[in-house]
């Protein structure tokens, strides 16, 4: 049952998507007097159609819930003719291409900003830090913000899991984990502080005799005071017991100050408050000011924006594997795992609106690229045109050169949908 609404809300996410992504082509068109020959939801052999006796332009429903199109003359071989997209100035054209991603990245933003409201949505701000805690013990406290880690600038809590994710585990050893990472915080008084964290995690077979649990965490945190001497924080817990929900943790505590030891006792900790260095209690949005919504539901889509970049760079340069790219079978799945999850039905409902812009931004973005057969490639024609001093490149070689395209992006799609079922069937 799952599975099967997942299918259907997938399927109406693509669907508002692309006839948004659409719309905004058709829409540009419009305002620069272009004909469009057919505006087209979903692909394949026709439902239902209707044409405009306005405009010409025939409004279709299609066979296959897949894409969507709007058409041109240019399609049907009239490039020359007066209201073919080809025989428009070089800006209507460069409008008109780009108004399909301009209006993903809107419908993103307007998606953010609604989340906002909603309470579920929080700051790059430390709203409490518990002073048992290896941020509290090296000098990270309420008010805080976290200005970097790893470099990225953190806007928003959604920079700080992208970042995470990026962070690797540097031991081979099943039973240990060891990583290092950077951080910058601001202070209220705009204060920054530096840090170098190595962190450390031993892991036990579990009570059951099923799987890992924690052992015992320790991090090495090297405050870096500009012309002040370097100072070295360690805090290491040992982990006598964790609560059946695995929200706290009984652990027995250590701290040094430059290798001088200057406590040691038993605490009860928030687990999440010493697995992630404090970074768990961010400040949440305040959705009642309209103008904290409006900001803040920005920042959020420049994060998403800033997470589909960084994706791609990290798959370019290795950093993760195709494996971990996901096609309409793999987003599927993900919503179907929403779907089936343990939550109320607004959360729910939240999560997958979330998941929604994102899908909008990824859609804008990856349109946006100068791949043949996408949006930015029609754009690098147009650049190049310039180049060669209004000279265009012909419409048959540019039809060829994105069908080739289009022909290398059904095989990645074939291999990503192949990729998705293994790890269907693999679990």
């Amino acid at each position: 049952m799952n599975i099967f609404l997942g299918i259907l809300i997938m399927i109406l996410i693509l669907s508002i998507l692309t006839v948004v992504h659409e719309w905004g082509h058709f829409i540009a068109a419009r305002i620069f007097k272009v004909r469009v020959t057919e505006f087209a939801v979903f692909m394949g052999p026709k439902i239902f159609s209707r044409k405009s006796k306005k405009t010409g332009t025939v409004f279709s429903l299609r066979l296959f819930p897949l894409g969507g199109y709007c058409a041109f003359p240019d399609d049907n071989n009239e490039a020359d003719a007066p209201d073919s997209l080809n025989a428009q100035k070089w800006y209507k054209r460069a409008v008109i291409f780009s108004a399909g991603i301009i209006m993903n990245i809107v419908l993103a933003l307007i998606i953010s900003m609604i989340l906002m409201t909603t309470g579920y949505f929080f700051t790059n701000r430390l709203e409490s830090v518990n002073a048992d805690s290896p941020a509290g013990f090296a000098g990270i406290s309420a008010g805080d913000r976290l200005y970097s880690m790893n470099g990225l600038r953190t806007l928003t809590a959604t920079d700080e899991s992208l970042a995470a994710y990026g962070i690797k585990d540097s031991n081979d050893a099943g039973d240990v984990m060891e990583s290092h990472y950077t951080l910058v915080y601001k202070a209220a008084d705009g204060a920054q502080k530096s840090y170098d964290v190595y962190k450390t995690i031993l892991y036990k077979p579990a009570g059951d005799g099923e799987g890992l649990t924690y052992d015992s965490y320790s991090y090495k945190v090297i405050e870096h005071r500009g012309k002040s001497a370097d100072v070295t924080y360690e805090w290491a817990a040992d982990v006598l017991s964790i609560d059946d929900e695995g929200r706290f943790a009984t652990c027995l505590v250590k701290k040094s100050v430059d290798g001088r030891l200057v406590s040691e006792e038993t605490a009860d900790l928030n687990a999440a408050e010493f697995c992630t260095f404090g970074n768990s209690s961010f400040a949440v949005v305040n959705g009642k000011n309209l103008l904290e919504v409006f900001k803040c539901g920005f920042l959020e889509l420049v994060s998403m924006v800033k997470s589909v970049y960084i994706s791609l760079w990290w798959l370019i340069t290795g950093k993760v594997g195709l494996d971990s790219m996901s096609g309409p079978i793999g987003l599927t799945k993900v919503v179907s795992d929403v779907v089936g999850a343990k939550a109320g039905a607004y959360l729910k409902f939240i999560t997958l609106l979330q998941f929604t812009a994102l899908i909008s931004v990824n859609l804008g973005i990856i349109n946006a690229l100068p791949i043949p057969g996408l949006d930015g490639s029609h754009l690098l024609f147009i650049v190049i045109e310039l180049l060669r001093g209004g000279k265009k490149i012909p419409p048959d070689k540019q039809n060829l050169i994105s069908l080739i395209g289009l022909g290398l992006l059904i095989l990645l799609a074939v291999v990503v949908a192949g990729m998705d079922i293994f790890k269907l069937i693999k679990g």
